[in-house]
């Protein structure tokens, strides 16, 4: 098993490796199998629209939704990104310093991880971070209408900052910044907090907190049936469902590095799950006379 465990590792990282080729801009979603992208932001007051203490920033993260899809499930996967490096830096510094000179606390900067599949509509697919463990109702009509965030804030964005320059990109945006740019403030009045009011779930959280990581997908195009809800994240108790510390995990810490990981088997786990085979292989001598 833990043999398994190690192939399971090579074929995550060759996965990985092949998931990260040069994009150009924003792969939005629109043509299908769009990319991850983090949002970041800061509402400084009690509005996230009203002052100058507002800023937010996206970073396009380089792997493919249908890529990172392929992972769930896998025990082990741990993958990283810096964004105090290459063409993330100077995103990274711009929120970083903004808030400091704002006198905000740059702990309350928050976070959300996002990958947009329009192209397939009426059944598109979307992943988003929200940190419950049960994502809150959810009907097709709405999921639909996730698509706006590509349309509005994404295609906004895809030229901005290094996007249209690096492999892999970021840009930030404030309240005065042109129509669409700024995470706070989409389609006039709605926020990429919650995909422009189109769900309840809040998908940003602080630094430093982690977030579970969500499939949602339609299994009929009615428009008042409820969306799939798929969490990511490793079956450790093999009891058919993901809960506790069996959810992969995404956080961004203050120091500007963004982790995704995934559980694996504590050695009580290992030392039941091998316990069983020794059980299952006597059971099978016993039958068979050996």
């Amino acid at each position: 098993m833990k043999m398994n465990l190690k192939l399971k590792a090579v074929a995550v990282a060759a996965i990985m490796a092949a998931s990260a080729p040069a994009l150009a801009a924003i792969e939005i979603g629109n043509a299908g199998n769009g990319e991850l992208l983090l949002n970041v932001r800061y509402y400084g007051g009690t509005s996230a629209t009203n002052g100058d203490d507002d800023i937010s920033g996206l970073f396009d993260l380089g792997v493919r939704m249908n890529d990172f899809i392929a992972l769930n499930g896998q025990a082990g996967v741990n993958r990283s990104w810096d964004l105090t490096q290459g063409a993330y830096a100077d995103a990274w510094n711009t929120v970083t310093s903004f808030v400091a000179g704002v006198g905000g606390d740059i702990n309350k900067i928050e976070f959300n991880v996002i990958a947009l599949d329009y192209l397939t509509a009426p059944t598109p697919t979307y992943l988003t971070t929200f940190s419950g463990a049960t994502f809150p109702g959810l009907v097709n009509q709405n999921l639909r209408g996730f698509q706006n965030i590509g349309h509005l804030y994404l295609e906004a964005n895809a030229e901005r900052g290094t996007h249209g320059t690096a492999e892999n990109g970021a840009s930030t945006s404030l309240p005065t910044d042109p129509t669409e740019t700024y995470f706070g403030a989409l389609n006039g009045f709605g926020q990429g907090d919650n995909w422009i009011a189109k769900t309840t779930a809040d998908t940003t959280k602080a630094l430093g907190v982690e977030q579970n990581f969500w499939l949602l997908d339609t299994i009929n195009q009615v428009n008042a049936a409820q969306v799939r809800k798929t969490p990511f994240g490793v079956d450790l108790d093999g009891n058919g469902s993901i809960n506790g510390n069996e959810f992969s995990k995404f956080v961004l810490n203050a120091d500007g590095v963004l982790t995704f990981t995934s559980p694996v088997p504590e050695a009580d786990t290992w030392a039941m799950l091998l316990a069983g085979l020794g059980m299952l292989g006597a059971i099978v001598r016993r039958r068979t006379g050996a």
